[in-house]
């Protein structure tokens, strides 16, 4: 077996067949584009015959939500028959559940299968797949408005990569003591699902800390988000000897994940940003940065570093300001 080398995804295609642990069916995994990955149906589907919300595509072994070909894959999730689904409305989806159930009865009757489990159709398994990490502890990781739960704390994340002197697993840690600056806690607002009926939760207003790699390089954060060590950063084309760990947190299903105080633990490498510190705008609703040193010029006094955009539209208001407090008769009038 082998990779594209330009293909995102490092996985090899054996490793990704496997079996859905609440109804025993085959199912295919792939990575997916926004870094997580999705338990497949082992065959494609008419489009045509396919509810728009249930189209997936695959694309250079990553799949992406929706599909504008003649053909799509279906989530398993959408269909298993040991998930509680609302009545199905599509007649090609019932036939889908009612054949993997089918499959169900008959892996428990031969003893192939004991009693399913219980999931919800948003659970991508990822959390019942082996991990690699070394404490019952997991923290999430944040860049931006991605928000990733660990299968460890970030101190103890190991590599998925294989590794080429031993043939196995790279037993080597992400963090990369060498690299400085390697994220700092953070605390945000609870990454929340919005609810279509305008009900709020519980913890809606409520903050919790994250390990923030928002200051970090973009290449060091794609790393983290890999999960990968120095050695098999993205320039690699090693293959990834194990499914990446890292799954999409989710606040109802990792609520207990939650950490609601500062750690007062901290990583090995050092928890302060280096000199090259990113600063992000003061202008109002922008989220732009800079790293590195700031002329006096893009300096706005009282405020702090504004970027090129913000910089005129605050130079104008000042002077709008100005003509108001001169005659404000003439600057009403204009």
């Amino acid at each position: 077996m082998r990779i594209h080398p330009h293909a995102p995804s490092k996985s090899l295609r054996g490793d990704n067949t496997g079996r859905c642990l609440y109804c025993h069916n085959v199912v295919w995994w792939y990575d997916r584009a926004d870094g997580g990955r999705i338990p497949l149906l082992p065959r494609q589907f008419p489009t045509s015959r396919v509810p728009p919300r249930a189209r997936w595509s695959v694309d250079a072994g990553v799949a992406r939500l929706g599909s504008v070909e003649d053909t799509c894959w279906i989530a398993h999730p959408t269909v298993c028959p040991g998930i509680e689904h609302e009545e199905f409305t599509d007649t090609g989806l019932a036939d889908l559940h009612r054949q993997s159930a089918i499959n169900m009865q008959t892996a428990i009757r031969e003893g192939r299968f004991s009693a399913p489990l219980t999931g919800a159709e948003n659970d991508d398994q990822d959390a019942s797949r082996e991990r690699g990490g070394r404490s019952t502890r997991r923290d999430v990781v944040a860049y931006h408005s991605v928000h990733l739960l660990a299968p460890s704390t970030v101190g103890e994340l190991l590599c998925v990569a294989l590794s080429e002197a031993t043939g196995q697993r790279c037993d080597n840690l992400v963090r990369d003591d060498r690299a400085g600056f390697q994220g700092e806690w953070a605390e945000i607002e609870m990454p929340y699902p919005r609810d279509p009926t305008g009900d709020a939760p519980l913890w809606e207003g409520q903050t919790m800390w994250v390990w923030s790699l928002n200051n970090v390089s973009y290449k060091e954060s794609v790393r983290w988000r890999d999960q990968h060590c120095p050695a098999h950063a993205a320039e690699s084309t090693t293959p990834d000897a194990h499914p990446r760990e890292c799954e999409h947190f989710d606040p109802f299903r990792h609520s207990s994940h939650i950490r609601y105080q500062r750690p007062t633990t901290v990583p090995m490498f050092s928890p302060e940003p280096s000199k090259a510190t990113r600063l992000i705008c003061a202008g109002k609703g922008c989220d732009a940065g800079k790293v590195g040193a700031v002329p006096d010029r893009e300096v706005v006094e009282g405020l702090g570093w504004m970027c090129y955009k913000c910089r005129p539209k605050h130079t104008a208001r000042r002077a709008t300001h100005r003509r108001w407090e001169a005659d404000p008769g003439r600057a009403g009038q204009g």
